[in-house]
C-alpha cells in the first residue's frame, strides 16, 4: 500500500527509484505482470476445450495442416482464425498453443489502463490494473480463449486514439480508431458489432464532440482511415493473402450476431452476464456503484467517468436482452465498473482530518481495514459451514440440523462490524472509518474472488454445477485421447497412420481431440464403421452391429445440469458460497470407443472368418 500512496501522491515527472535506473511504479507493475502470467498459464493445457474453442481451433488447424481429417470449417472471430494459424504454425496444435493468443490478448487487457495514464493519473491507472488481474470473469475469459478479451482490448485502444486525437489533432490517431473500428465490426466477435454500438451510444452521452480535435479542425481522414482499414481487415481474414476462403467467416461473424438475437446459447439462461456479474464480481459492483455515489454526492461526476457509467449501463441492458450472450460477455459490465472503482480506491489512500475526538493517527485507517478483513474472514467461514450443515438437512426441515454454533457466530460478527463501525466513527470520524473499511472489504473481496475464478477455470472446470460452467466438457476427454495414443502406439509403433471411424460432428470437442490422425473418417451411421478396427459412436443401450466382436468403454464428453429448479430453498447458500448442490451433474453427450476383439487381443483379422 506504500507503493500506491507513493504513487497518489507524488506527480508524475518525480519518479522514486526502487533501484538504480528502475522507478517503484515499474517494479508494481512487473509484480503484477507475473502474477497475471502465473494465474493464466498454470495447467492451462490440462483443462479441455469448450465446444466454441473446438470449433475455432478447428477451423485454422484444418488450414494449417491440409491432412487434418474433417471438412473445412468457417469460423466466428476472422482475428482469432488468424492468431490460432499462427500460433499452430509455430507450436503445433494443443490447448496451450490454442489458447496463448487470447493469453497475450488478455495480458494486454490489463495493461491497458498505461495508455490513459495521463488521464487516470498513475495511481488509478495501477489500481485498475490490480483489479483487471484480479478479477475472475476476466481470468475464466482469458484462460477459456474468448474472442470478446480481443473485443474489449480494441474498444479501449480505439477508445484511445480517439482521445488523443481530440488532444492533438494528428490524423495518425484518427486512423488508428478507424481501424480498431473496422476490427471490432468485422474481425473480433460476433458481439464485436454491439460493442462498438454501445461504445458510440456511450459517446454521445458524454462526449458532445468526440471527434473534434482540439485545435477545433473537425477534418477527420475518412478516405485514408477507409482504406487502411480495409487493408487491415482484408489482410487478417485471409491470413495476409494466404488463404482466400478466410473472408466468409467475416459473413459468418456478423450471421451469427444477428442469429444471438433471437437463439439463446444451449443451457444458457436469459440475462446470464448479469447473474455471472452478480456471483462473481461483487467487488466490481461495490466500487464501481460507490463510484457514482460519491461521484454525485461531491459533484465531482466527470465525463470519464459518465462515460464508464454510460457503458456500464448500456452493457447491463445488453447482457439482459441479447439471449446469445454468454458468460464471457459479463466483460462489457465488468470492465467499465472496475475502471469507476479505481477511481474511489485511489480516493482512499490519502489521510482524513475529519476525526472528532483527537487527530487520527496514520495507522488509523489500516488498523480498521485489518479488523474488517479478520471479521470478514470469520464470517466467510462461519457462514460457509452453516450453508454446508444446510446442504444435509432432511426434508422436512428440522432446525435440529442446523449448526447452531456457526449461526450465532454469524450473527455475532454482523453486530461487531456495525457496532465497530460507529464507535470508530464517534472517535476517528466517518471519513478515516469509511475509507478503512472499504480498504479491508477491498482487500477480502480481491482475494475471494481470486479464488471464485480460479475455481471456475481450473479446480472445478468439469463441473456444470459451477454457474458458469452451465455445459462442461468432461474430464475423460483425456482419457479417450490417452486410450487412442496407447492405441496408436501399438498398432502404428506411434505414428498417425491410426484409421478411426468417428460418429461425431466435425467440429466438436471429439474432433479436436482425433486432430493428431489425418485417417479419421467421420461417418453419419454405424454401418458405415461396419468391420473396422477402431470406432468411436454415441453411447447407447443396445451394442451397435459392427459384423463382430469388440470391446467398448465410455466417456464422458459433456456435462450439464438442471440449474436452480434443482436447488431447494435451504441448498441456496451453500450453492452460492461454494457452489455445491445436492445434485451433481448428469452426461448430456457420450461416446463409447469400440475396438475390434482382434486388435484388443494382438492377433490377426481375417474378415473372412
Amino acid at each position: 500500500m506504500d507503493t500506491i500512496q507513493s504513487l497518489h501522491t507524488r506527480p508524475t515527472h518525480s519518479v522514486e527509484r526502487a533501484l538504480p535506473g528502475v522507478s517503484v511504479e515499474t517494479v508494481a507493475y512487473l509484480a503484477l505482470v507475473l502474477l497475471a502470467l502465473v494465474l493464466r498459464v498454470a495447467q492451462l493445457d490440462r483443462i479441455p476445450l469448450s465446444e466454441p474453442e473446438a470449433r475455432q481451433a478447428l477451423a485454422a488447424w484444418r488450414v494449417v495442416d491440409p491432412a487434418a481429417a474433417g471438412g473445412d470449417i468457417v469460423p466466428e472471430s476472422p482475428l482469432l482464425f488468424a492468431l490460432h494459424a499462427l500460433s499452430f504454425s509455430v507450436l503445433g496444435a494443443s490447448e496451450l498453443s490454442a489458447r496463448l493468443p487470447t493469453l497475450v490478448g488478455g495480458m494486454l487487457l490489463i495493461l491497458l489502463p498505461l495508455l490513459f495514464r495521463s488521464w487516470f493519473g498513475r495511481a488509478r491507472s495501477f489500481l485498475f490494473s490490480l483489479l483487471l488481474t484480479f478479477s475472475p470473469v476476466l481470468l475464466i475469459s482469458t484462460r477459456q480463449g474468448s474472442p470478446v478479451v480481443w473485443s474489449l482490448l480494441l474498444a479501449g485502444v480505439g477508445l484511445w486514439a480517439v482521445l488523443r486525437y481530440r488532444e492533438s489533432g494528428r490524423s495518425g490517431y484518427a486512423m488508428g480508431a478507424m481501424v480498431c473500428t473496422a476490427a471490432l465490426a468485422f474481425l473480433t466477435d460476433p458481439t464485436g458489432p454491439f460493442l462498438l454500438l454501445a461504445l458510440v451510444v456511450a459517446s454521445a452521452a458524454t462526449f458532445p464532440y468526440v471527434l473534434r480535435n482540439a485545435k477545433g479542425d473537425s477534418a477527420w481522414p475518412v478516405l485514408n482511415g477507409v482504406l487502411v482499414s480495409l487493408l487491415v481487415v482484408f489482410t487478417v481474414a485471409t491470413l495476409f493473402m494466404t488463404y482466400p476462403p478466410g473472408l466468409s467467416a467475416i459473413g459468418e461473424l456478423w450471421n451469427a450476431a444477428l442469429r444471438g438475437l433471437s437463439v439463446p446459447r444451449p443451457d444458457v439462461p436469459l440475462a446470464f452476464p448479469l447473474m455471472i456479474v452478480l456471483f462473481y464480481e461483487p467487488l466490481a459492483l461495490v466500487l464501481g456503484i460507490g463510484a457514482v455515489v460519491w461521484a454525485v454526492r461531491q459533484d465531482r461526476w466527470n465525463e470519464g467517468d459518465r462515460f464508464l457509467t454510460a457503458l456500464a449501463a448500456v452493457g447491463a441492458v445488453w447482457g439482459a436482452l441479447y439471449v446469445g450472450a454468454g458468460a464471457e460477455h459479463a466483460l462489457w459490465i465488468v470492465v467499465p465498473l472496475l475502471a469507476l472503482g479505481s477511481g474511489l480506491l485511489v480516493r482512499l489512500f490519502p489521510r482524513s482530518e475529519d476525526a472528532l475526538w483527537w487527530a487520527v493517527p496514520s495507522w488509523g485507517k489500516w488498523l480498521v481495514a485489518l479488523i474488517m478483513v479478520a471479521l470478514l474472514c470469520m464470517f466467510a467461514i462461519h457462514a460457509q459451514t452453516l450453508a454446508r450443515s444446510l446442504l444435509t438437512a432432511p426434508d422436512p426441515f428440522q432446525f435440529t440440523a442446523v449448526n447452531s454454533l456457526s449461526l450465532v457466530w454469524v450473527i455475532i460478527i454482523v453486530l461487531f462490524v456495525i457496532i465497530g463501525y460507529f464507535l470508530s466513527a464517534s472517535v476517528w470520524g466517518v471519513g478515516a472509518t469509511t475509507q478503512g473499511l472499504l480498504l479491508g472489504l477491498t482487500g477480502f473481496l480481491l482475494v475471494t474472488s481470486l479464488g471464485s475464478g480460479w475455481r471456475a477455470a481450473a479446480e472445478r472446470s468439469t463441473d456444470p454445477v459451477e454457474l458458469w460452467n452451465r455445459r462442461a466438457i468432461g474430464g475423460e476427454t483425456a482419457a479417450l485421447r490417452s486410450t487412442l495414443h496407447e492405441i496408436a502406439k501399438r498398432e502404428t509403433s506411434g505414428f498417425r497412420d491410426l484409421t478411426v471411424y468417428a460418429q461425431v460432428p466435425e467440429d466438436g470437442v471429439v474432433a479436436w481431440l482425433l486432430r493428431d490422425y489425418p485417417h479419421t473418417v467421420f461417418v453419419t451411421d454405424p454401418g458405415a464403421a461396419r468391420a473396422e478396427g477402431v470406432v468411436i459412436l454415441p453411447t447407447a443401450q443396445e451394442l451397435p452391429d459392427l459384423g463382430g466382436a469388440y470391446v467398448g468403454d465410455s466417456f464422458t464428453i459433456t456435462r450439464t445440469w438442471g440449474g436452480l429448479r434443482e436447488l431447494r430453498l435451504l441448498d441456496l447458500p451453500a450453492w452460492w458460497l461454494q457452489m455445491r448442490s445436492r445434485t451433481g451433474g448428469f452426461a448430456a453427450v457420450d461416446v463409447t470407443l469400440w475396438l475390434r476383439q482382434d486388435i484388443y487381443d494382438g492377433v490377426p483379422f481375417d474378415i473372412n472368418q
